[in-house]
């Protein structure tokens, strides 16, 4: 079996999921969040109308933030919380 190397692994979750079409999904790499925002939303429209935070290898990520190969990349949709 051959592995992708030049793709990142894309997580959804909740509403994102349902936009995607599924929870799971690999994606070509992108050089960094804020491209592969831009590529979401081209995409997916309706992602631009969603707030929705990006954690690359389970680590939110606040700014723009490089994304390696084989990277996993999760969409988390706002949650509340104490």
């Amino acid at each position: 079996m051959k592995e992708k190397d030049t793709d990142i692994q894309l997580v959804a979750f909740g509403m994102i999921a349902e936009l995607l079409g599924g929870q799971e999904k690999q994606w070509p790499l992108t050089r960094d969040t804020d491209q592969l925002k831009a590529e979401l939303i081209a995409a997916f429209p309706e992602l631009k109308d969603l707030p929705f935070v990006v954690a690359v290898n389970m680590e939110v990520v606040q700014n723009n933030q490089p994304i390696a190969p084989g990277a996993q990349v999760a969409l988390l949709p706002p949650y509340s919380g104490g």
